[in-house]
């Protein structure tokens, strides 16, 4: 997963804290708050023909007029409002991305209207939300409801090595979502819950390299050919190498691996070993146990090397390294870089 996106896990955690509340506030219970105290309105009943929001406060004095305006415009807007995901609900409350309705300025502006007889006048009220708080919302939604990628991977089928696709993740498109949204809080909900916009997301890891799979039993290692377009099939073999692998005393472990190092002409230290009691250090040269390449694997002390005794080759007779004839190494030395797959089964 990207960094970014990781970074978006922790920080709306904490929002998430806040928000929860306000997103549970039953409908009912937001019917049950018009805010501060009323401005003294006139005495007068609002002229006939007049309405606000929509709403006909025709002949109504301004408190009934206001309760009417909170009950048939403002208190469904403040419900919860749903939207969906890829299949999933969950609900936004209005109050929790600050939600506003301001219903007294626009009963001032009704009791100055003046219809002609027959004639209809409405006063609109003037409603917003914080978009910066829809958006907090969404993003902080968006971590617990994305739709991760999967890399491009290699498995095993037997012996043979064969690639998973990678498959495209979904996330919702907050700039999007926030565009599609914020005028929705403010009008007439629809009867289906709005679907979020949603965007494709690739995964981190597209292309296959190389594979090696070594076969104790049978003494060989088997390069494997990696692509940029892995197609969910076997992958192609191109060489066999023969290897001598580790005797029965020292066994060459079997696992996942991948290869964490290469050298050319490496130095050989003597492992912590009693087999390897007194051994100095060998520098490169003809003599050296790893020959004049050692590509390093994440078991512990295992690597692919090559060996001056050349006859140990086709049978078990390492401390746990696989051996391999120096010229063989040498080819398969630039065909793999640090982090290809190493399988090695018995």
């Amino acid at each position: 997963m990207p960094a970014s996106r990781k970074t978006a896990r922790i920080v709306f955690a904490a929002l998430a804290v806040a928000m929860v509340p306000a997103v549970a506030i039953p409908s009912a219970a937001v019917a049950q708050q018009p805010v501060a105290a009323p401005p003294a309105f006139p005495a007068t009943p609002i002229p006939t023909g007049v309405t606000v929001g929509g709403v006909d406060v025709s002949g109504l004095a301004g408190l009934d007029a206001r309760q009417r305006i909170y009950d048939q415009l403002v208190t469904p807007r403040r419900a919860p409002m749903p939207v969906t995901f890829e299949g999933k609900q969950f609900d936004i409350a209005p109050d929790a991305i600050g939600y506003k309705a301001d219903v007294d300025a626009a009963i001032m502006q009704a009791y100055q209207q003046a219809p002609a007889a027959g004639q209809v006048v409405d006063v609109p009220v003037a409603q917003s939300i914080n978009q910066k708080k829809l958006k907090d919302v969404l993003t902080w939604r968006a971590t617990q409801y994305e739709v991760d990628g999967k890399d491009a991977a290699v498995t095993l089928r037997g012996l043979q090595p064969v690639i998973r696709r990678a498959s495209l993740g979904t996330e919702i498109d907050v700039p999007k979502s926030v565009a599609l949204l914020a005028p929705a809080f403010t009008a007439a909900r629809p009867a289906t819950p709005y679907a979020l916009v949603t965007k494709k997301v690739r995964p981190s890891v597209t292309s296959v390299g190389a594979v090696i799979v070594i076969d104790k039993s049978a003494f060989k290692l088997r390069l494997y050919k990696g692509t940029t377009r892995p197609q969910g099939k076997v992958m192609k073999r191109i060489k066999t190498y023969p290897i001598a692998v580790g005797q029965p005393a020292y066994p060459t472990p079997t696992g996942n691996y991948s290869v964490i190092d290469k050298q050319v002409d490496p130095t050989w230290f003597p492992p912590d070993s009693p087999w390897a009691a007194g051994l100095g250090p060998v520098p490169p040269g003809a003599g050296n146990p790893l020959g004049t390449r050692w590509i390093g694997t994440s078991a512990p002390g295992i690597g692919m090397h090559g060996t001056p005794n050349s006859s140990s080759i086709g049978s078990a007779a390492s401390h746990g390294c696989i051996r391999m004839y120096i010229s063989d190494v040498e080819n398969l030395y630039p065909r793999v870089e640090i982090g290809t797959p190493v399988f090695i089964r018995n």
